[in-house]
């Protein structure tokens, strides 16, 4: 009985001490990993606590789902902050939605607080850097398994007819997305015209 008691207490402790670690305020991947789980909960103001001007900030993330989830990776330093590589996965209507950001982590009075603002500003970074990493790897692997995927004789054709390609795409995306872009902004200031004012 003594020693099922003891087990019994340990197990507590165990889990206790893990808590605490999650919980951490003076580890920036603790404060990050307790602010995206309870930003994704059913009660996102939970996060506010870990948020610099949490008081004025709101998560603005859309529905809510038991299955969302954000995975942290690689952790960059600069100039005393911390930048988090973080894919936020959203389960809406059937599908899951995964998008890349940046969780920024700043001091403040001493303790590591999410900069949600600036979080939330890294998502279009974020995306174009996944988007090239993708293009890349998939040019890549396309060079090595087939012969001649720019249709140049020499090198320097091939890197002439490269870089115009690539002036041309990103011509036409940058058109593409600003257009995109736009009629997303003009449908959300129509939407909030018709809406009384309160």
């Amino acid at each position: 009985m003594k020693k099922m008691l003891f087990m019994c207490v340990m197990a507590t402790v165990i889990l206790l001490s893990g808590c605490d670690k999650v919980l951490n305020e003076n580890d920036p991947v603790s404060v990050a990993r307790a602010f995206w789980t309870a930003a994704l909960s059913a009660t996102p103001s939970d996060a506010k606590p870990f948020m610099v001007n949490g008081d004025k900030l709101t998560i603005g993330i859309k529905g809510q789902h038991d299955q969302d989830t954000a995975v942290l990776g690689k952790v960059d330093q600069q100039g005393g902050y911390y930048f988090i590589e973080t894919t936020v996965q959203l389960s809406r209507d059937g599908k899951l939605i995964s998008v890349p950001m940046r969780t920024v982590v700043v001091p403040v009075d001493g303790l590591w607080r999410v900069d949600y603002w600036s979080t939330k500003q890294s998502v279009f970074d974020a995306t174009f850097d996944t988007s090239m990493k993708w293009f890349a790897s998939t040019l890549d692997n396309a060079d090595l398994y087939i012969d001649d995927i720019l249709g140049a004789e020499s090198e320097d054709d091939a890197m002439k007819f490269a870089e115009e390609r690539l002036t041309e795409e990103f011509t036409r995306v940058k058109q593409s997305i600003l257009k995109n872009y736009k009629a997303r902004l003009d449908a959300q200031q129509k939407k909030s015209d018709t809406q009384p004012a309160g």
